[in-house]
């Protein structure tokens, strides 16, 4: 090969290894800003909030005891002792000879102690505030909803999604979620569709662009029948960027 030729070639795969070098440092430099975009192939996981379960008081008897005053009114008193016995001399009218008698008059007191008898009349009245317990919802599964920003989709996407756990908050499949609303929204979707909320994830665009307006969502039993598992849910969306994704996680109750 000449040698002129043989130049041209190494200038040639030269550029194009640059190229290819300048493409992958974009690439990295993308995954880099936005590990959630589409030109990551291994996303990180989306980690949510864990709901805190509180205790339920438990309801405190409150005892009231009543205390015994002895009625003066009917007390006996104490009859206190008398003086000791005092003799006492009486003069005799005998002849001169015989000597002066004396005669000793003896009074004594007895003493009787004598003891009150209250009555006695104790009261115990317990009194017990039972607390209210709350009331056992109609279906098999309740949801709470909380508004976020999509992890992957901003402004150009708005949409709801969530879970479904069962009583031990294991992934519940074989139901679906009905949605339905403003813009002719009226879709079915499987629970477990959309891994990027968990086993049981599911997910659903409702528009384009952000809209101010209330969807409906009820978790069913099948497609066709639309069986409800679940009372039916207003999602109302706000029309904003950072809250586009309306969470819904269906948990079994009972």
């Amino acid at each position: 090969m000449p040698h002129g030729r043989q130049a041209r070639l190494f200038n040639f795969l030269a550029v194009v290894f640059l190229g290819l070098s300048i493409l992958s440092l974009g690439w990295e430099v993308n995954i880099a800003m936005n590990p959630y975009g589409r030109l990551n192939p291994f996303p990180p996981p989306t980690l949510y909030p864990t709901p805190t379960l509180y205790p339920t008081p438990t309801p405190v008897a409150a005892v009231v005891f009543s205390t015994v005053v002895p009625d003066a009114a009917t007390a006996t008193p104490m009859v206190e002792p008398s003086a000791a016995p005092t003799p006492t001399l009486t003069e005799a009218p005998t002849r001169a000879s015989a000597p002066p008698t004396s005669t000793a008059t003896v009074t004594a007191g007895a003493t009787v102690p004598l003891t009150a008898t209250p009555t006695l009349s104790p009261t115990l009245l317990p009194t017990v505030t039972p607390s209210p317990s709350p009331t056992r919802s109609a279906f098999t599964y309740t949801a709470s909803i909380t508004y976020q920003v999509h992890p992957v989709q901003v402004c150009d996407w708005m949409g709801v999604g969530g879970t479904v756990t069962d009583l031990q908050g294991k992934a519940a499949l074989s139901s679906y979620v009905h949605v339905w609303g403003l813009d002719n929204v009226d879709q079915v979707v499987a629970v477990g569709g959309s891994a990027n909320y968990g086993p049981s994830g599911w997910e659903l665009r409702l528009a384009r662009a952000q809209l101010v307006g209330n969807w409906t969502v009820q978790l069913v039993a099948s497609p066709d029948t639309k069986l409800p598992l679940s009372t039916a849910y207003t999602i109302s969306m706000p029309g904003d960027c950072k809250r586009n994704l309306a969470l819904v996680r269906f948990q079994q109750n009972h």
